[in-house]
């Protein structure tokens, strides 16, 4: 709506095609502006009804609230000169059509930007973040002059799409900014929920646990929308993170398990929506040992994330993916994953992503004694880190943890290079600080290391008995299992007694002498034994698979389909299809693909057979 003079309004999408108009007749008949006004709107209102009317509002393409302003404004500059005598609006039937329309659209003009706003949510719901702040930011200056409890709606309503969409562009200060401006609008207008669900997630990255678990919490009743779901599901990915950061990986199961569930009765697009739970998930498996369940996981959801996924699941996804692979000794693997990740951030203006990838292909080509690339990557990662002034404080942070484990690894990787202990120390409070006792543990590691590297060996002894405890009684196990090599002698010596520590670590020494046998297992590149198959089934039969649909997921891993898997087990089509669905969902996986990977990743394609019962 486009104000013109007196309190009289104009829908843009009329103003625009009236203003060459009203322009011709200023020069050719100069009359007094108001009187221009009626006379324009009598040529428009001539020729539409007033269901018309309302159309042209509601499909207008024409320029934006903002640039209709300034024309009026131009014009009324001009006739400054001309403001003493103004006749009055002449009278008629027509003329009071024209001023009942003129007390009628901002009704119209909310019916007109409701279609727009229907279009940004379903951009969100398919995580198309630029494509609904762009919608946002031009509904917004449609919306500014309208008045009344549906225009403040729509302006909450307007707040909470421009606050989803900036958390998703990882901009955690303004999304924050947007969504508490949505909620003092109207905190109890039906997108609330949106906003509520920001605010959690700025907390959480934030490290503020505490404003984090103060949020309110909105049930999503028993059959909610798809965008009230997607939220629920947001929400439950938020909780499973939180409590993985903790340690506390038997609840992060549970939620992140819940997430999924929930994401797979979402439907909709293929878009990895569910990427951050899935990757949580994975993250739990993996420290639990359980490494190709974990990598299958996130590995179906790679095309997701690369098509349009979170930030979140990008960063735990790759860097996952990356880790396994290098254990596996596969490092170019490993580094066209980073490499892709730090393409993927430069292409969606992801800086945390690129500064987690170049972190870790510092590690990679430190590991590999490959220096000259190790200080390419380094010095990268250090203009990245020059760079991010602008950004939001959450990813200034992680940009500068970054930059300090790899300025860490790329000294301990020269010869008489001294590490920043300070930082790492400084880095390691700040973490356990915001209760990221997850990431404090890797910290932890690294800073062991560089002790031992400084000489104190004393120090690095007790900070790393200090880790194992805590680590035995939360069930970290993969990340110690991960530890470099003079970590692992370290860990050796304390079970062998070789260094005697101020307290007394007799009850731990199982949980350290199956971290060291796992690890000497790993490192001698030991292969599974020839019951290694026999094992999978058991472990598959554990998370409750039936006998029968362990061949069908089998006979998935081979590419059958469901007709053809019908046939070699002489079963019915629906048959098949009833065995997958119930086997979908115990795998916490969406679809065929994901179980096809989980099938050769647990072996299951060598087990599968006839399948019978």
């Amino acid at each position: 709506m486009t104000r013109i003079a007196h309190g009289l309004r104009l829908p843009s999408s009329l103003a625009f095609v009236a203003v060459t108009d009203w322009r011709r007749r200023r020069d050719n008949h100069p009359l007094p502006k108001k009187n221009r006004i009626i006379t324009l709107l009598r040529t428009v209102m001539s020729s539409l009804d007033g269901t018309a009317f309302v159309d042209a509002v509601a499909t207008s393409g024409c320029p934006t609230e903002r640039g209709m302003n300034e024309a009026f404004v131009c014009e009324t500059h001009e006739e400054a000169e001309h403001r003493a005598s103004r006749a009055a609006p002449p009278g008629g039937w027509l003329d009071a059509r024209v001023m009942h329309s003129l007390q009628v659209l901002p009704a119209a003009g909310v019916a007109g930007i409701q279609p727009e706003l229907a279009r940004a949510w379903q951009m969100l719901t398919r995580l198309q973040a630029a494509e609904a702040l762009q919608i946002a930011r031009r509904i917004e200056g449609q919306a500014g002059p309208l008045a009344g409890s549906a225009a403040l709606a729509l302006r909450c309503e307007i707040a909470a799409v421009r606050a989803a969409a900036l958390v998703l562009q990882d901009d955690a200060g303004e999304a924050l900014a947007a969504a508490l401006s949505a909620l003092r609008l109207g905190a109890a207008s039906p997108t609330a929920h949106v906003a509520l669900t920001v605010c959690r997630c700025v907390y959480w990255r934030l490290g503020d646990l505490e404003s984090f678990y103060a949020v309110e919490r909105r049930e999503p009743g028993v059959q909610p929308g798809r965008l009230r779901a997607i939220t629920a599901m947001f929400d439950l990915a938020l909780d499973a993170a939180a409590e993985l950061g903790q340690m506390r990986f038997h609840a992060a199961r549970l939620l992140a398990g819940d997430a999924l569930d929930l994401a797979r009765r979402c439907g909709g697009d293929p878009v990895a929506l569910d990427a951050l739970p899935a990757a949580v998930m994975a993250q739990v498996l993996y420290e639990e040992g359980r490494v190709d369940e974990g990598e299958a996981l996130v590995a179906a959801r790679l095309p997701g994330i690369r098509q349009g996924g979170t930030i979140e699941g990008a960063v735990r996804g790759y860097g996952l993916l990356a880790r396994i692979a290098a254990n596996r000794r596969q490092p170019g693997h490993a580094l066209v994953l980073l490499a892709e990740a730090d393409a993927l951030g430069m292409k969606r203006n992801w800086p945390r992503l690129r500064a987690a990838s170049l972190a870790q292909q510092v590690e990679m080509h430190v590991a590999a004694d490959r220096i000259g690339q190790a200080a390419c990557c380094a010095l990268r990662l250090a203009e990245l880190a020059g760079q991010c002034g602008a950004a939001s404080s959450s990813v200034r942070f992680e940009i500068a943890r970054y930059h300090v484990i790899a300025q860490a690894r790329f000294a301990l990787a020269q010869a008489g290079a001294a590490v920043d202990l300070a930082s790492l120390r400084q880095l390691h409070g700040d973490l356990v600080r915001r209760r990221d006792h997850y990431g404090a543990a890797t910290i932890a590691l690294l800073l062991v290391e560089a002790l031992l590297a400084a000489g104190l060996r004393d120090e690095a002894a007790e900070a790393l008995i200090s880790l194992l405890k805590q680590a035995a009684s939360v069930g970290l196990h993969q990340t110690l299992v991960d530890c470099s090599e003079c970590v692992a002698a370290l860990i050796d010596d304390i079970a062998q007694g070789a260094i005697a520590p101020a307290d007394d670590v007799r009850e731990w020494l199982p949980y350290i002498s199956a971290l060291m046998s796992r690890r000497g297992r790993a490192a001698a590149g030991a292969q599974p034994g020839p019951d290694a198959a026999r094992d999978t089934g058991r472990s598959v039969a554990a998370m409750g698979l039936s006998d029968r649909e362990r061949a069908i997921i089998g006979l998935m891993g081979h590419g059958l389909t469901n007709k053809q898997i019908a046939i070699r087990l002489r079963v019915a089509p629906e048959t098949v299809k009833s065995h997958a669905k119930r086997l979908y969902a115990k795998l916490s996986v969406r679809n065929r693909t994901e179980a096809a990977t989980l099938a050769n990743r647990l072996g299951l394609v060598r087990l599968s057979g006839s399948g019978g019962d």
